[in-house]
């Protein structure tokens, strides 16, 4: 694709961050405006099944292959030698049906090493999770279009930044730049399923761990993520996407800018010296205006054609002193760190931040997260607990520790805690959505759990439905 594609922005300091920073802030679902975005058919009981089997059978495959890799006289299989490694192998493989066998090999592995590998079983409630993060900076092919300029482009009075995909840039990958489908029906899943990719990367401590996530060049995955409701045709809309939102470098060169029908005289110099002072090739610049005798607007060039880029001024170092990001713009890099999966960059900085205040309850959770996420869940669990001492009433460490509870499978304690996190703030839907999953496995409590999925559905959840109808499913009950 060789079309420049427009951005319509309001006039505010975002908009000039945008030309002084040199990127742009891509949206996940929860902030796109419509409520459907990023949301799939349910998928099918028999395909779920499926894939667990397959995934299942996989890890026992490259368990015994890693196991045939290490039967030379010397080598060792997770410390043991030849004689007690086969032992235990061939015990993991009598342990009975596939899956019994796939418990105790993660079983096995985490007596061995400490961490148990990521649970291939879990792979499909993680989608909506993966879908909702997954990074959206939207574009049109329309640099006309009147809706857009008075809903995206401050009521005629902004500007519209035009970006072009040059060779190797984003805006030029088809698996990064997608033109939005319009449907009035959610996207569906291929006979074939998702494809899933693994990654494996290294723990804080230096563990391996394993990652599984839908591939990023799955196609009903991109489907999923570019499909809209034909109201919103019109619109002719692109989109730039990442595994992750948050800000990220221009995905093309910005070749040119488009001034509103009402942007104000100064409001137009401003933003010319901006990016004169600020992009390094010459601007293309045009203007909307009204076709004489007609409601229609054409967008024609400017007086002054193009922007002639200054050079680029040397930075003035004013003394030795750091200068502190503001914290959501460091929390906001932390949050697209967790995303790229870079666990131990986060723990640092967090760590950094926490010499100096080391009861800063947000680091101390972003920290948490990091380490729980990176399956050092007994860490986390410490931390969480730290926040729950520190600041009893903030609902984030009753609920963090509950979630390194059941992710060390240790539930006994974790209803506890999430009736604590719910009380003290029942409108996160989240802590409805879990509490209610304990629940339905408990026969005298099972009405109550269905009362907080219904619950967690009405704050919003993407889940809960899925989960209502697997209960109704499984127990006989109905609504």
């Amino acid at each position: 694709m060789d079309r420049v594609l427009h951005k319509y922005r309001t006039d505010t300091p975002f908009t000039e961050a945008l030309i002084t920073d040199g990127k742009v802030f891509l949206a996940t679902a929860h902030q796109l405006n419509d409520p459907f975005e990023c949301t799939l058919q349910d998928i099918s009981h028999a395909w779920q099944e499926e894939h667990t089997t397959k995934a299942m059978q996989a890890a026992l495959a490259g368990f015994a292959h890693s196991f045939g890799q290490n039967i030379e006289p010397g080598r060792r299989f997770f410390g043991l030698n030849n004689s007690k490694a086969k032992a235990a192998v061939e015990e993991i493989f009598a342990a009975g049906d596939l899956e019994a066998s796939y418990v105790a090999m993660r079983a096995f592995i985490k007596k061995r090493t400490g961490k148990p590998p990521s649970d291939c079983r879990t792979t499909l409630r993680k989608i909506d999770e993966q879908l909702t993060e997954t990074g959206i900076f939207s574009l049109s092919a329309d640099p006309a279009q009147p809706l857009m300029w008075a809903h995206y482009g401050g009521e005629h009075r902004g500007l519209s930044f035009s970006f072009r995909p040059l060779p190797g840039s984003r805006l030029a990958d088809p698996d990064h730049c997608l033109p939005v489908t319009y449907s009035d029906d959610l996207p569906v899943m291929e006979g074939d399923g998702l494809q899933v990719a693994v990654t494996i990367s290294l723990s804080p401590s230096g563990a391996p761990v394993s990652t599984q996530r839908v591939a990023f060049t799955d196609k009903t995955f991109q489907r999923i993520v570019t499909t809209k409701s034909t109201d919103w045709a019109y619109e002719q809309e692109y989109r730039y996407i990442e595994p992750f939102g948050g800000l990220c470098d221009w995905p093309g060169e910005l070749a040119e800018c488009t001034f509103g029908l009402r942007c104000p005289d100064e409001r137009r110099e401003h933003y010319i010296d901006l990016l004169e002072a600020h992009v390094p090739n010459p601007v293309l610049l045009f203007e909307m205006r009204a076709q004489t005798g007609t409601s229609r607007l054409e967008r024609v060039p400017m007086d002054r054609v193009a922007t002639k880029p200054k050079p680029a001024a040397k930075p003035i170092i004013e003394s030795n002193e750091a200068h502190e990001i503001p914290t959501a713009q460091f929390v906001a890099r932390l949050q697209q760190l967790l995303q790229q999966q870079n666990y131990g960059e986060v723990i640092f900085q967090a760590d950094e931040n926490l010499k100096s205040h080391p009861d800063d309850p947000i680091m101390l959770d972003m920290k948490a997260i990091a380490h729980g996420l990176a399956q050092e869940h007994d860490v986390a669990y410490a931390l969480y607990q730290r926040i729950s001492e520190l600041y009893p009433e903030a609902p984030s460490g009753w609920y963090g520790m509950s979630c390194a509870l059941q992710a060390m499978d240790q539930l006994d304690r974790c209803v506890e805690l999430l009736e604590r996190a719910y009380n003290l703030d029942p409108s996160d839907p989240s802590f409805s959505l879990n509490l209610g999953a304990h629940l339905i496995n408990d026969p005298e409590r099972r009405a109550e759990g269905l009362d907080y999925l219904r619950k967690a559905k009405r704050l919003g959840h993407r889940r809960a439905q899925r989960m209502i109808d697997d209960a109704e499913r499984a127990h006989g009950t109905g609504t």
